[in-house]
């Protein structure tokens, strides 16, 4: 296949028609990049939300450096050797909560709160992700893992696609033009929060909710699907995947349970996902869902997937 033959309407088809298989590890690693930002941005997924926007823009401007200078590396290997080189715009409060969905005076909030951690510094009246030496030394291991990740979800994709390339082959080639791959990442990352932000209003009940359904397609993959009860996860397995204190668990999943999120099992206390009726269709609408995460995401499929055919 040549990449002038390749579309988003391909990948999307592709994706759904086997969206089964796909899903299951599409969802493992959500889970594991919103535990990574929520344990990184000192147990705040709104907080990490916006460090994820300014990130992003960080990553455009290095992108710049190459309008001067084509030979400029791009690199995973050089990314803070570019970013000390970068001079980060101003951002208003109101552009930050827009593009993150999060409320103005939530997003101010936070942002001070960053301010105080060191997660964001302030000259001024201008605002930069500046992390210190150990936030990112905990960046570059994160970030290396993630692109392990999502190097074998873009395999899954190929071979459905009928492409052959290894993993390592695609993991080459996101460190290699690394900025302009987590441009486009983050970016797309944004946009699927900000979806989750305007329907749940707490991001936390996402990640947690995740874990749930993780477990729930795991069941229907082993083929046990008598019992759906034996797909369930108690606040204790979640509280150890996500990082998230077992006591907020607890309290949140209550929370999807009185949403008709979720449901519970009163002998055991666990949760689990009914597959035949997943979610409450006046809070979430499954198949929009599906939809508008298949959207989201495929365009930066595309992305990487053209690259690669080149």
């Amino acid at each position: 296949m040549t990449p002038e033959k390749l579309s988003v309407v391909e990948i999307q088809k592709v994706y759904k028609n086997n969206y089964r298989k796909i899903i299951g590890e599409f969802m493992n690693i959500q889970s594991e990049f919103l535990s990574g930002i929520y344990n990184r941005y000192d147990k705040d997924l709104d907080a990490a939300n916006i460090v994820l926007f300014f990130a992003k823009n960080l990553h455009q401007d290095t992108l710049r450096l190459r309008d001067s200078d084509l030979n400029v590396d791009i690199s995973f290997n050089n990314f803070w050797n570019n970013h000390s080189k970068i001079r980060q715009k101003n951002f208003k409060i109101i552009s930050i909560a827009k593009e993150t969905g999060l409320p103005k005076e939530t997003t101010r909030r936070k942002i001070n709160n960053l301010i105080r951690n060191k997660m964001l510094e302030k000259q001024k009246n201008s605002l930069s992700w500046t992390p210190v030496e150990k936030h990112k030394e905990s960046y570059n291991k994160i970030v290396n893992e993630e692109l392990k990740q999502i190097s074998k979800l873009i395999q899954v994709i190929c071979v459905h696609l009928n492409i052959t390339f290894s993993r390592d082959k695609i993991t080459d080639e996101l460190k290699k033009y690394y900025s302009f791959y987590w441009y486009h990442y983050l970016n797309t990352q944004l946009k699927y929060l900000k979806m989750w932000q305007n329907r749940l209003n707490d991001l936390e009940l996402l990640l947690i909710s995740m874990q749930c359904l993780i477990q729930s397609n795991l069941n229907s993959e082993k083929g046990i699907n008598e019992n759906i009860k034996s797909g369930s996860v108690s606040a204790t397995s979640i509280s150890d995947v996500t990082g998230i204190p077992r006591a907020t668990c607890i309290r949140k999943l209550d929370k999807l349970f009185k949403m008709k999120i979720i449901k519970k099992d009163n002998e055991t206390k666990r949760y689990y996902f009914d597959n035949k009726k997943i979610y409450n269709a006046n809070i979430i609408k499954p198949d929009e869902i599906a939809e508008n995460t298949i959207e989201i995401f495929s365009d930066f499929f595309l992305i990487i997937l053209k690259a690669l055919l080149r």
